[in-house]
């Protein structure tokens, strides 16, 4: 009697363990499945701020060429070029413009395709080709050896910016090695690398860049950890780099830092 009754429970436990590797296995599939279908939703947070109707660049113009959309001011024959992150839009960033207006460049802060209302979803393709826009606009109009700048997503198309040409100094902000090294750091169940098609690959396209690169990183950045920029900058050979950790400061937070903004005024030689 007892063995029939161990017997029971041993063919039970097997088939709860038989259900639960079934139940686990299509769960993961399941996961896969929508990362690879709906990856660009994990990777792009716009929102739906309308481009024209942001008050915070009410002095700057309002550019849009080849479906490319910037704030543009005009300066010097020198351009400073902005780039954000993943969330939110241009807009967002009308706070710290004044920053960059110190020393008279003229300043484009471009929206990339997707964003700011825009009803296009946000992509790897389309953003680069706002870069080339971006890059076709400052030749025409002879605005040259500029400065990039390029924070967190933003490194992505900084990055590709400067392999670009004419670009004199690359300031990244909480960069990124490749987008594809980020996400396995996060999500390490799944073979991202056969999955991702929104890699953005900083350390290749930065490969025969030679001119300044400042990169600044929160040391406390749980978004994108201080060693994904180290292996970035560690990667380059060029000679004339800076890596610069802040300390207690993070992702989000790394603007309130003095040693940040002394930093950046420090590489755009403005002096306060």
């Amino acid at each position: 009697m007892k063995s029939k009754m161990n017997a029971n429970i041993n063919k039970i436990v097997r088939k709860f363990l038989k259900n639960l590797l079934v139940a686990t296995l299509i769960t993961y599939i399941l996961f896969f499945v929508i990362f690879i279908f709906l990856q660009k939703s994990f990777i792009y947070f716009p929102d739906d701020q309308d481009f024209k109707d942001c008050q915070g660049f009410l002095d700057y113009e309002k550019k849009t060429i080849s479906n490319t959309r910037f704030y543009f001011k005009q300066g010097t024959d020198n351009a400073l070029i902005y780039y954000h992150g993943n969330a939110g839009s241009t807009c967002d960033r009308s706070l710290i413009k004044e920053f960059f207006e110190e020393n008279n460049y003229s300043i484009i802060f471009v929206e990339y395709t997707g964003y700011s209302n825009d009803q296009t979803k946000p992509n790897k393709e389309q953003i680069f080709k706002d870069v080339e826009n971006i890059h076709k606009f400052l030749t025409k109009n002879n605005l040259n050896n500029n400065v990039v700048y390029g924070q967190s997503l933003g490194s992505g198309p900084a990055s590709y910016h400067a392999s670009l040409g004419n670009v004199g100094k690359l300031i990244l902000v909480s960069p990124f090695s490749s987008m594809r090294d980020l996400i396995k750091s996060k999500i390490k169940i799944y073979p991202v690398s056969i999955i991702l098609t929104e890699d953005y690959n900083n350390q290749d396209l930065l490969s025969n860049y030679n001119n300044r690169l400042l990169i600044l990183h929160g040391g406390e950045d749980k978004q994108i950890p201080v060693h994904h920029s180290r292996k970035l900058y560690e990667g380059l050979k060029n000679t004339n780099k800076e890596h610069i950790i802040i300390e207690n400061f993070g992702h989000d937070d790394i603007w309130l830092s003095s040693i940040f903004k002394k930093s950046i005024l420090d590489e755009l030689n403005i002096k306060l």
